[in-house]
């Protein structure tokens, strides 16, 4: 939409009065981070403060073996390997805070309304987090409209962010992740359904057959799905099942911001940004559109170097102009431990009503 523009003839009353203004810039773009918010309350966004090459993940793959023996009965002592590494790539995000000299010099003093500085420090953490939202939820698609499973490539100087969710928690995909090839290491292989169901009843058994198959290897307490991310239309189909079962289950609590029902006594929440995995659609809809991530914040996070978590730098004049430049970074990983634990399922009929 760009700058308001508005015509006015100054009459007397126009021309003797000031127009009263809020003293505060409304965000009107940004939306809530839904996983950035989990990831935070399990614990898994944690600040680092050195990255070396790579951020390494440790991961067992294999059990030591055991066996029964009877007194004196050989006992098989070979040691079992079984223990390897994902590693992820460390990369980075940024936007700058910038102003003239000219526009310090207008909004100073008693004609200032808002601090334009202030705002415009905010306005650029904002559009950073939006950034940060989308890149993790689309990856590439929230360019080219498509490429889910693609980490975001900047168009301006080819630099790739982080791995997006539908490459960590892929839809029939065998994709590497963490430097592991998934098409011949079947262990490292996330869980993905597509759904076939028609009726309320028959969503919900796949729903509780995805949680089934997230829980499965043991974890006790951790070892199932702790929160539950999906489209509108499809938090809206299992808000109307919930409701055709005369079942309320809601998950209001304190520390979620936003509104939210349960399933397994897990919170469900959606996000405007989660995509049609199945189709590799930005605006779910049809009659398979649907998505539904079951996920495990024990074993999905994002690690950050502690001095550049969306940290505002110094203002610096250059020498060349009358302006002053801070920049915002961001540095950070977005990485998973244990795939078989997470799970997702796609093409979601979401238009069913009985």
């Amino acid at each position: 939409m760009g700058a308001t523009s508005v015509t006015r003839s100054f009459t007397s009353i126009v021309a003797s009065v000031l127009d009263k203004v809020r003293s505060k810039v409304e965000d009107q773009i940004t939306s809530g981070s839904k996983l950035l918010h989990f990831y935070r309350k399990s614990g898994n966004w944690k600040g680092v403060g050195s990255g070396g090459d790579r951020y390494r993940v440790s991961l067992m793959y294999e059990l030591g073996a055991a066996d029964s023996y009877s007194s004196f009965g050989q006992i098989d002592v070979t040691p079992s390997d079984g223990i390897t590494s994902a590693f992820y790539d460390w990369r980075q995000a940024a936007a700058a805070v910038s102003i003239s000299g000219l526009e310090e010099f207008k909004n100073r003093g008693s004609e200032r309304v808002f601090d334009l500085l202030k705002e415009r420090t905010v306005q650029s953490v904002l559009g950073l987090e939006e950034f940060f939202n989308k890149g993790m939820l689309r990856g590439q698609a929230s360019i080219d409209g498509t490429s889910l499973t693609t980490a975001r490539t900047s168009s301006v100087n080819g630099s790739a962010f982080i791995d997006p969710l539908p490459l960590l928690v892929q839809y029939n995909g065998t994709t590497t992740v963490g430097s592991i090839a998934t098409a011949t290491e079947t262990w490292w292989a996330n869980q993905s359904q597509d759904s076939a169901a028609s009726t309320f009843a028959g969503f919900l058994q796949e729903l509780r057959n995805l949680y089934n198959d997230c829980s499965k290897g043991g974890g006790a307490g951790k070892g199932s799905p702790d929160f539950h991310l999906t489209d509108q239309a499809t938090y809206e189909l299992y808000e109307s099942a919930l409701a055709a079962a005369h079942r309320n289950p809601s998950y209001t609590n304190a520390d979620i911001p936003f509104e939210n029902v349960s399933f397994k006594g897990k919170p469900v929440v959606w996000d405007e940004h989660v995509p049609d995995v199945k189709n590799s659609d930005l605006t779910p809809t049809g009659s398979d559109a649907g998505t539904w991530y079951a996920l495990n914040s024990n074993f999905l996070g994002v690690s950050f170097d502690k001095s550049n978590n969306f940290t505002v730098g110094d203002f610096v004049n250059p020498e060349n102009q009358d302006a002053k430049t801070a920049l915002i970074l961001w540095y950070g990983v977005h990485w998973a431990s244990n795939r078989r634990k997470l799970g997702v399922m796609g093409g979601i009929t979401t238009t069913i009503s009985s």
